[in-house]
């Protein structure tokens, strides 16, 4: 319940058969006056595709494998040991993709050597022979983000194709080993399918990609420059989906959750959040954005309004009238005060307090549930006033409507240059599109009526090389 925070001044006057009010009569508000109506902003989601190219993923993994990739010197296979094996990369890694799969076709050559006991003559001995040959491994791999922003692969063979038959020369004599061959690669390539794990995850950082994006989009943005407007993100919490292929790129998008909110005037403060929160998985992303628009009616453009309409008005009930001779609005602790000063049965200043309220078919802010401050009713009924109460509040009601037609085509024009194309920083673009505006709800500061206008439509950043 609201405490009175004025202490009352009022003196009555009387000048003939005509009561008077004191003129510096000081608002008190009634105790059983319900609080004012507040409101917060609403959350949104901003749109970040992901977007990765195969080929780009072909040129890292290639750079990632270079030259000898893969070296042993104590293969035991066959019942043979040791047996020593080196790898290189032949040609370019190639990268396809298979619904939601990664599919990698890797070039090797390879060398082994490995020993073989000759008999001639009842004389046996060991010789250790090399063999070179040519082969391409297949593997199929499945990436997918943890929600702590860890990458998670999973690669496996997927089979593999010999470029070159691998023969082992005795002597004279060619000897194939096709069958030991493909013993050896089959138990070798889960250990190569983990290079091109380790390979993966060391381009796929997407922590990296989105820190600067997320400390830049905390920076208020310049969106106009007379009047200075400026659009302020708090981002509060981050979703991506994941990973999927298609065209020849690998494709997910990222929603960042954050309350968008505008400022007139200086460049508003903001304290940045460092570190990026842990992210959820849903099934798409909320494509839907709001913005929250400010749009102020001054208690001087409202008052000017009120004087045309009131000013010199005579409002009449029985043998008593009262004609006002001006007529004031402003805020006060949230709530709405009109001061109206009256000639005629009552001479003086009196006070109604009232909420504001909106009127969304009509699109009009109104003060509703008007009532006298406690100084006015005290002075009205010290004076037999109170036969004037509930006629000069149900008289001036109808006066208190201030239509919001042209703050809402201003709101429209700020929020389409704010979702214009826009570069935030080098490469990386703010678009969007407003869909429809509607009011959130109105309050009153002690400067102005406010009006927290919604902007909807879908925002997306992106980046750009």
């Amino acid at each position: 319940m609201k405490q009175m925070i004025l202490t009352m001044a009022a003196a009555v006057i009387i000048a003939g058969c005509a009561p008077r009010l004191a003129t510096k009569v000081s608002p008190q508000l009634p105790l059983d006056l319900k609080p004012a109506a507040t409101f917060a902003p609403l959350s949104s989601v901003i749109n970040v595709p992901f977007e990765l190219k195969t080929w780009y993923i072909e040129k890292i993994i290639n750079q990632q494998l270079k030259n000898l990739i893969y070296e042993c010197d104590t293969l035991s296979l066959g019942g043979m040991k040791p047996v020593k094996m080196k790898i290189w990369k032949q040609d370019s890694v190639t990268i396809g993709l298979e619904g939601n799969e990664l599919t990698y076709r890797v070039p090797l050559k390879l060398w082994l050597q490995f020993s073989l006991n000759l008999s001639a003559l009842g004389i046996s001995h060991t010789e250790y022979q090399d063999v070179e040959a040519s082969i391409a491994l297949k593997f199929k791999s499945k990436i997918s983000f943890k929600d702590n922003w860890k990458i998670s692969t999973s690669t496996q063979p997927d089979g593999y194709e010999w470029l070159s038959d691998p023969v082992v020369k005795v002597r004279f004599v060619s000897i194939p080993i096709r069958p030991l061959g493909d013993l050896i690669i089959s138990n070798q390539q889960a250990t190569l399918g983990k290079l091109i794990d380790t390979a993966a995850c060391s381009f796929l950082d997407l922590k990296k990609v989105l820190r600067p994006l997320w400390y830049r989009m905390q920076s208020p943005i310049l969106v106009s420059q007379s009047p200075p407007v400026w659009l302020k993100l708090d981002p509060k919490g981050v979703s991506m989906t994941q990973l999927c292929g298609s065209h020849g790129s690998i494709k997910s998008t990222l929603g960042i959750r954050s309350i968008a909110q505008t400022y007139i005037g200086d460049q508003p403060q903001c304290s940045v959040t460092d570190s990026l929160p842990e992210f959820v998985n849903p099934a798409q992303i909320d494509s839907s954005f709001i913005i929250n628009l400010y749009s102020e009616l001054s208690f001087s453009s409202a008052s000017e309004l009120l004087q045309g309409m009131l000013r010199g008005r005579n409002f009449s009930s029985g043998k008593n009238d009262v004609i006002i001779q001006d007529v004031n609005v402003y805020g006060l602790e949230g709530y709405a005060i009109v001061s109206l000063d009256l000639t005629g049965s009552f001479k003086g200043k009196v006070y109604a307090i009232g909420h504001i309220g909106y009127d969304a078919a009509t699109t009009t802010i109104s003060i509703t549930d008007l009532e006298f401050d406690i100084s006015t009713q005290n002075a009205l009924h010290s004076t037999a006033g109170w036969l004037l109460h509930g006629m000069i509040l149900s008289k001036i009601q109808p006066f208190l409507r201030f239509p919001l037609h042209e703050k809402l085509l201003e709101a429209q024009i700020m929020a389409q240059k704010m979702m214009a194309h826009r570069e935030l920083t080098k490469n990386v673009f703010l678009t969007g599109n407003v869909d429809s505006l509607s009011i959130g709800g109105v309050t009153i500061s002690d400067k102005a009526i406010r009006a927290f206008i919604l902007a909807k439509g879908s925002l997306f950043l992106s980046v750009q090389e």
